[in-house]
Protein backbone atom coordinates (compact mmCIF):
# COMPACT_ATOMS: atom_id res chain seq x y z
CA UNK A 1 0.00 0.00 0.00
CA UNK A 2 1.54 3.25 -0.93
CA UNK A 3 0.63 6.76 0.99
CA UNK A 4 1.11 9.97 -1.03
CA UNK A 5 1.54 13.50 -0.25
CA UNK A 6 1.76 16.05 -2.49
CA UNK A 7 5.57 17.56 -2.48
CA UNK A 8 8.83 15.61 -0.65
CA UNK A 9 7.15 15.77 2.37
CA UNK A 10 4.30 13.19 1.12
CA UNK A 11 6.79 10.83 0.03
CA UNK A 12 8.29 10.50 3.55
CA UNK A 13 5.78 9.34 4.88
CA UNK A 14 6.63 6.23 2.57
CA UNK A 15 5.65 2.64 1.42
CA UNK A 16 7.96 -0.89 0.38
CA UNK A 17 10.10 -2.74 1.71
CA UNK A 18 9.84 -5.99 0.07
CA UNK A 19 12.61 -8.71 -0.08
CA UNK A 20 15.34 -8.95 2.68
CA UNK A 21 18.71 -10.56 2.42
CA UNK A 22 21.97 -9.31 3.28
CA UNK A 23 24.96 -11.51 4.83
CA UNK A 24 24.31 -11.60 8.84
CA UNK A 25 28.16 -11.28 9.24
CA UNK A 26 27.65 -7.43 8.69
CA UNK A 27 24.25 -7.45 10.47
CA UNK A 28 26.10 -8.73 12.97
CA UNK A 29 28.53 -5.75 13.58
CA UNK A 30 25.56 -3.15 14.10
CA UNK A 31 25.16 -2.01 17.93
CA UNK A 32 21.68 -0.26 18.85
CA UNK A 33 20.79 3.02 17.99
CA UNK A 34 22.09 2.79 14.79
CA UNK A 35 20.89 5.52 12.39
CA UNK A 36 20.59 4.84 8.45
CA UNK A 37 19.53 8.67 7.02
CA UNK A 38 22.99 8.73 5.99
CA UNK A 39 23.00 5.65 4.03
CA UNK A 40 20.12 5.34 2.79
CA UNK A 41 18.28 2.26 3.74
CA UNK A 42 19.07 -0.39 6.84
CA UNK A 43 20.74 -4.03 6.04
CA UNK A 44 18.43 -5.85 4.26
CA UNK A 45 15.90 -3.22 2.99
CA UNK A 46 16.13 -1.69 -0.74
CA UNK A 47 17.33 2.00 -1.47
CA UNK A 48 13.96 2.13 -3.23
CA UNK A 49 12.01 0.96 0.02
CA UNK A 50 12.87 3.84 2.07
CA UNK A 51 11.73 7.17 2.56
CA UNK A 52 13.10 10.48 0.93
CA UNK A 53 14.56 11.67 3.84
CA UNK A 54 15.67 8.51 4.68
CA UNK A 55 13.96 8.01 8.53
CA UNK A 56 11.02 5.71 7.18
CA UNK A 57 10.13 2.74 5.63
CA UNK A 58 6.96 0.73 5.99
CA UNK A 59 6.65 -3.41 6.22
CA UNK A 60 7.44 -5.80 4.07
CA UNK A 61 7.07 -9.84 3.37
CA UNK A 62 10.13 -10.08 6.27
CA UNK A 63 9.07 -7.83 8.01
CA UNK A 64 6.83 -8.29 11.04
CA UNK A 65 4.86 -5.36 12.78
CA UNK A 66 3.92 -5.62 16.27
CA UNK A 67 1.70 -2.77 17.96
CA UNK A 68 1.36 -1.92 21.37
CA UNK A 69 -1.75 -1.07 21.38
CA UNK A 70 -5.22 -1.13 19.02
CA UNK A 71 -4.70 0.95 15.78
CA UNK A 72 -5.54 4.59 15.79
CA UNK A 73 -9.13 5.48 14.07
CA UNK A 74 -9.30 7.79 11.52
CA UNK A 75 -11.27 10.32 13.36
CA UNK A 76 -10.18 14.25 13.59
CA UNK A 77 -8.82 15.53 16.24
CA UNK A 78 -9.53 19.25 17.20
CA UNK A 79 -7.36 21.51 19.01
CA UNK A 80 -10.38 21.91 21.29
CA UNK A 81 -9.60 18.21 22.39
CA UNK A 82 -6.96 19.53 24.62
CA UNK A 83 -5.71 22.50 26.89
CA UNK A 84 -5.28 25.77 24.78
CA UNK A 85 -2.27 26.95 23.90
CA UNK A 86 -1.77 30.49 24.74
CA UNK A 87 -1.29 32.11 20.89
CA UNK A 88 0.97 35.02 20.34
CA UNK A 89 0.83 38.49 21.65
CA UNK A 90 -1.34 40.47 18.98
CA UNK A 91 0.78 41.45 15.58
CA UNK A 92 2.96 38.74 15.71
CA UNK A 93 3.28 36.50 13.10
CA UNK A 94 4.08 33.29 14.30
CA UNK A 95 0.42 31.54 15.96
CA UNK A 96 -0.52 28.69 14.37
CA UNK A 97 -3.23 26.26 14.73
CA UNK A 98 -3.33 22.63 14.00
CA UNK A 99 -6.64 21.66 12.60
CA UNK A 100 -8.27 18.30 10.70
CA UNK A 101 -5.75 16.05 12.34
CA UNK A 102 -6.12 13.09 11.78
CA UNK A 103 -4.39 9.27 11.48
CA UNK A 104 -3.13 8.25 7.73
CA UNK A 105 -0.56 5.77 7.82
CA UNK A 106 1.56 3.74 10.05
CA UNK A 107 5.51 3.69 9.21
CA UNK A 108 8.30 1.74 9.90
CA UNK A 109 11.51 3.78 11.07
CA UNK A 110 15.42 3.63 10.19
CA UNK A 111 16.79 4.15 13.23
CA UNK A 112 17.96 0.38 14.90
CA UNK A 113 16.72 -0.22 18.45
CA UNK A 114 17.63 -3.64 18.94
CA UNK A 115 19.30 -6.52 16.97
CA UNK A 116 20.42 -10.79 17.33
CA UNK A 117 22.11 -13.28 14.96
CA UNK A 118 22.58 -16.60 15.04
CA UNK A 119 23.71 -19.57 13.34
CA UNK A 120 21.04 -22.32 12.67
CA UNK A 121 19.69 -24.63 13.99
CA UNK A 122 18.26 -22.10 16.53
CA UNK A 123 15.07 -19.55 17.83
CA UNK A 124 16.16 -16.66 17.71
CA UNK A 125 14.63 -14.12 20.53
CA UNK A 126 14.89 -10.73 20.62
CA UNK A 127 12.48 -8.95 23.25
CA UNK A 128 12.39 -5.09 22.96
CA UNK A 129 11.56 -2.49 25.94
CA UNK A 130 12.74 1.01 24.78
CA UNK A 131 11.57 4.46 25.01
CA UNK A 132 11.46 5.99 21.80
CA UNK A 133 11.15 10.20 20.58
CA UNK A 134 8.43 11.19 18.50
CA UNK A 135 9.63 13.32 15.23
CA UNK A 136 7.69 15.47 13.49
CA UNK A 137 7.84 16.94 8.90
CA UNK A 138 6.66 19.88 8.06
CA UNK A 139 6.40 22.09 5.55
CA UNK A 140 6.02 25.73 7.44
CA UNK A 141 7.64 26.77 10.31
CA UNK A 142 5.28 25.70 13.15
CA UNK A 143 6.17 25.77 16.83
CA UNK A 144 5.83 22.04 18.70
CA UNK A 145 3.42 23.23 21.31
CA UNK A 146 0.96 24.05 18.06
CA UNK A 147 1.87 20.83 16.61
CA UNK A 148 1.21 19.24 19.48
CA UNK A 149 -2.16 21.00 20.59
CA UNK A 150 -3.65 19.91 17.37
CA UNK A 151 -2.40 16.56 17.40
CA UNK A 152 -3.94 15.83 20.97
CA UNK A 153 -0.95 14.27 22.04
CA UNK A 154 2.59 15.62 22.90
CA UNK A 155 4.88 15.83 19.64
CA UNK A 156 8.16 16.53 21.87
CA UNK A 157 7.71 13.26 24.27
CA UNK A 158 9.00 9.55 24.47
CA UNK A 159 6.78 6.45 24.10
CA UNK A 160 7.59 3.42 24.84
CA UNK A 161 7.50 0.60 22.40
CA UNK A 162 7.39 -3.15 24.12
CA UNK A 163 7.21 -6.34 22.52
CA UNK A 164 9.08 -9.41 20.99
CA UNK A 165 9.60 -12.05 18.54
CA UNK A 166 10.92 -15.45 18.00
CA UNK A 167 12.60 -16.26 14.74
CA UNK A 168 13.20 -19.98 13.88
CA UNK A 169 16.74 -20.28 11.79
CA UNK A 170 17.38 -23.56 9.72
CA UNK A 171 20.14 -25.51 10.69
CA UNK A 172 23.38 -24.56 8.31
CA UNK A 173 21.81 -20.70 7.93
CA UNK A 174 22.41 -17.73 9.41
CA UNK A 175 20.23 -15.73 10.88
CA UNK A 176 19.23 -11.96 12.03
CA UNK A 177 16.81 -9.89 13.90
CA UNK A 178 16.40 -6.48 13.81
CA UNK A 179 13.95 -4.26 15.26
CA UNK A 180 13.13 -0.74 14.27
CA UNK A 181 10.16 1.67 15.90
CA UNK A 182 6.55 1.30 14.56
CA UNK A 183 4.80 5.16 14.12
CA UNK A 184 1.22 6.09 13.76
CA UNK A 185 1.49 8.84 11.13
CA UNK A 186 -0.94 11.49 11.43
CA UNK A 187 -2.04 14.64 9.02
CA UNK A 188 -2.53 18.04 10.13
CA UNK A 189 -3.43 21.61 8.34
CA UNK A 190 -1.67 24.78 9.74
CA UNK A 191 -3.63 27.18 9.85
CA UNK A 192 -2.04 31.08 10.69
CA UNK A 193 -3.06 33.75 13.17
CA UNK A 194 -4.92 34.18 16.43
CA UNK A 195 -9.03 32.89 16.53
CA UNK A 196 -8.57 29.89 14.25
CA UNK A 197 -6.66 31.88 11.62
CA UNK A 198 -6.98 31.48 7.75
CA UNK A 199 -5.63 28.09 6.20
CA UNK A 200 -2.02 28.23 4.67
CA UNK A 201 -2.49 25.36 2.43
CA UNK A 202 0.66 24.16 4.20
CA UNK A 203 0.71 20.68 6.10
CA UNK A 204 2.40 18.95 9.13
CA UNK A 205 3.33 15.57 10.21
CA UNK A 206 3.50 14.06 13.69
CA UNK A 207 5.13 10.61 14.14
CA UNK A 208 4.30 8.63 17.31
CA UNK A 209 6.13 5.22 18.59
CA UNK A 210 3.33 2.03 19.14
CA UNK A 211 5.31 -0.76 18.49
CA UNK A 212 7.79 -2.50 16.90
CA UNK A 213 8.87 -3.45 13.24
CA UNK A 214 11.05 -6.78 13.54
CA UNK A 215 13.03 -6.76 10.10
CA UNK A 216 14.32 -10.92 9.79
CA UNK A 217 16.08 -12.86 7.37
CA UNK A 218 18.57 -15.63 6.79
CA UNK A 219 21.76 -15.80 4.39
Amino acid sequence: MKYSVDGSNRRQIGTLIAGVAMAGTLAATLGSGVSYAASGAPLGVPASAVSADGKFFTPGPNTVVKRNAAPADGGTMSVESVSPVTPGPAGTSDYYTIKNAHWIAQSCGTELIQQTSGQGKTTLVLSVDKSVAATVTKEINVDLKYISAGMGWSVTSSFGVKNETRYEVPAGKWGTVQAFPLYDVFEGDAHHGVGGGLPTGKRVWAYKPVGVCFNQWTS
